[in-house]
């Protein structure tokens, strides 16, 4: 038995011995199951076996400040190893971020009711390269999607969903877990990704989508609140640097992925 697999049994053992497994649900049990282990991961470990990996390293990719100018304007092999695209019959639906080799995560509103009833079988999960015509790429089937309890479309508070894949990561240079923040501080310079369409090419090729980036600086609530609707308190902002160039469509992409600068490298 893993050694995650090992303390989830553990903990379950302990729950179910005292007075609060009694009042959830079939369906609140089950969850919890699932969560444990995500919730494991998230106090650092990243991977289930001896050989950890911590999250996000970036093997593959210079995390020095000074970027010659084809790096500022293109993303480079590894530089977003974490980054994934979500399909559905092999087409491109949302953007995601690998957190730990069981578990993607990306926005609830990509995941309509409508789509959650279908089968799992057609959502699959595309990672390990910046193009999606890239023979290194690695597709997983997804075995559970999550959808934040707390999200009420349209209202876009707790727009958080979680995909259980049906096999784990296997890391390399290419595919690693990003870090989630504990809590909430004031960011500086950040990087937007999102998956968009070479140009030159018919848009239902989904072979000819590359991953595309933008650097991005925090901007105060107030400040948001006069560009953007529908913004509540429970958000936070960022907007293009000022003297950068760059064209993401932020609000054409679904689970696009921001990331801060601080971020480890091999």
């Amino acid at each position: 038995m893993a050694a995650t697999e090992a303390a989830t049994a553990g903990i379950l053992s302990a729950l179910a011995r005292g007075p609060g497994w009694k009042i959830l649900d079939w369906n609140e049990k089950k969850m919890l199951q699932l969560l444990i282990p995500l919730l494991m991961a998230l106090k650092g470990r990243a991977q289930e076996t001896s050989d950890e990996v911590h999250c996000g390293y970036r093997p593959k990719f210079s995390n020095s400040t000074v970027l010659q100018a084809h790096e500022l304007l293109n993303v480079q092999d590894g530089e977003f190893p974490w980054q994934v695209s979500i399909q559905i019959s092999q087409k491109h639906l949302c953007g995601g971020s690998i957190i730990h080799r069981w578990w993607v995560l990306t926005a609830a509103h990509c995941f309509p009711r409508t789509l959650l009833e279908m089968t799992l079988e057609n959502i699959t999960v595309v990672m390990g390269s910046r193009t999606l015509k890239d023979s290194r790429l690695e597709r997983k089937q997804v075995q559970k999607i999550i959808i934040h309890k707390d999200y009420e479309p349209p209202h876009l508070d707790s727009d958080l969903s979680l995909l259980l894949l049906a096999t784990p990561v296997q890391f390399n240079n290419f595919k690693m877990p990003i870090c989630l923040q504990k809590k909430e501080k004031i960011w500086g310079r950040c990087w937007m990704t999102e998956w968009v369409m070479a140009p030159s090419y018919d848009r239902k090729d989904n072979f000819n989508m590359y991953l595309q980036k933008l650097r991005v600086v925090q901007i105060t609530w107030r400040d948001c609140s006069q560009r953007v609707d529908h913004l509540s308190r429970n958000m936070l902002c960022a907007w293009q640097e000022l003297g950068t160039k760059g064209n993401c469509q932020v609000l054409s992409e679904h689970g696009f992925d921001l990331f801060t600068t601080d971020i480890r490298e091999g």
